[in-house]
């Protein structure tokens, strides 16, 4: 095997490729990315932890066909630190790699291709065409609030419905959920839906994130399959129970507050600075005014009053800063809506003149 390819190309191909190859599996060779030549002008790169895949075809001068696998990290910075524009990649005896540019030359511990775990087929796939600006927006607007708890795998990714034209996304972690609706002409049309996992989506917005419009996307067996240019994700459907999720959203708060997202932000970044984990920041509002206030036996305390539109009864109510900040970083907005009931309900903040876009935090004792 010996080819000669751009150290763009090959780049745009390994930036893909290491982060989901797996260097913690029990399996040496996941930690690996597979090269293998198609035809004279054509290199197959991919990389697969089992659950997530990704393939990419790349131009490249072939002179003599075969395949190999190598370390996908060393590769990739082995890769970047050649000078020049153009690598000379062989395949030397005992499956080494001998990469070559310039006066510098590498030798890297290789693989047989043979031995590579058999990829999802993308390409018995039927696709639609998506906007990719959308569907990475989507995947922003949830990704933040999907549970770590990995005995709770079924919340451990976020819930994918669509029909075809309107795609809804949802992401819980018990304690707050982020729920986002798009228009997503072309979508998959699911007869219900689909959990799709944090790594998943984390490399499906890596690769939509230089896409041009518009990608591809397809719902197919137990895999969603995201096409964008030559580059072609598979990850496996995490199959369990989504929470039903619209029980969880209240609809009979009584208690709206109209404020700036701006302003809002900030106040609870400052307010954050005295509260912990366990001891979060307490919300007072009553009319034409929030006040913010956050208490630390070992740090002190602050104080902080805005200007918001509320007519409700006075109410007060605690909540972790953080889960707020998450969800108003990615509103646009210049106002939002805090909608309440009572001080141990949850509290529901969307844009003040949407209802597409929404995040559900339940409150802390205070």
């Amino acid at each position: 095997m010996e080819f000669r390819i751009q150290k763009s190309e090959f780049l745009r191909g390994l930036r893909l490729a290491q982060g989901i190859a797996d260097r913690r599996s029990t399996m040496p060779i996941l930690a690996n990315v597979l090269l293998r030549t198609d035809g004279k002008n054509k290199l197959l790169l991919a990389a697969t932890d089992l659950n997530v895949s990704v393939s990419v075809e790349l131009a490249a001068k072939i002179d003599k066909e075969g395949g190999l696998t190598v370390g996908a990290r060393p590769l990739h910075d082995v890769v970047q630190s050649l000078p020049g524009e153009d690598v000379v990649f062989r395949r030397a005896e005992n499956n080494w790699a001998d990469i070559r540019a310039a006066k510098v030359a590498y030798k890297l511990v290789g693989m047989p291709d043979r031995d590579f775990p058999k990829m999802p087929d993308h390409r018995e796939v039927k696709y639609s065409k998506v906007d990719p600006a959308v569907l990475r927006e989507m995947i922003d607007k949830t990704l933040f609030s999907v549970s770590n708890d990995e005995t709770r795998f079924h919340l451990n990714g976020v819930l994918l419905e669509c029909d075809g034209a309107r795609a809804r996304m949802v992401s819980t972690d018990g304690h707050r959920l982020s729920k986002v609706e798009r228009t997503l002409t072309g979508g998959p049309v699911l007869p219900q839906g689909v959990i799709i996992p944090r790594k998943g989506l984390t490399e499906m917005k890596r690769a939509l994130e230089g896409a041009a419009s518009p990608s591809e996307m397809a719902v197919a067996g137990i895999y969603v399959f995201v096409k964008t240019g030559e580059a072609a994700l598979a990850v496996k459907i995490i199959e369990a129970q989504f929470p039903p999720y619209d029980k969880v959203i209240p609809t009979g708060n009584d208690k709206s507050l109209v404020v700036g997202r701006k302003e809002l932000l900030e106040a609870l970044r400052r307010a954050s600075l005295m509260s912990s984990d366990t001891r979060g920041i307490k919300l007072a509002m009553e009319k034409g005014i929030l006040h913010i206030a956050s208490d630390n036996p070992e740090l002190g305390e602050v104080r902080e009053e805005l200007e918001v539109e509320y007519a409700g009864e006075p109410l007060a109510i605690g909540f972790n800063p953080k889960y707020f900040e998450d969800i108003l970083q990615q509103m646009t907005n210049e106002q939002v809506r805090l909608d309440l009931s009572g001080e141990l309900d949850p509290g529901v903040i969307r844009p003040a003149d949407g209802t597409d876009y929404l995040g559900v935090v339940m409150p802390m004792r205070i």
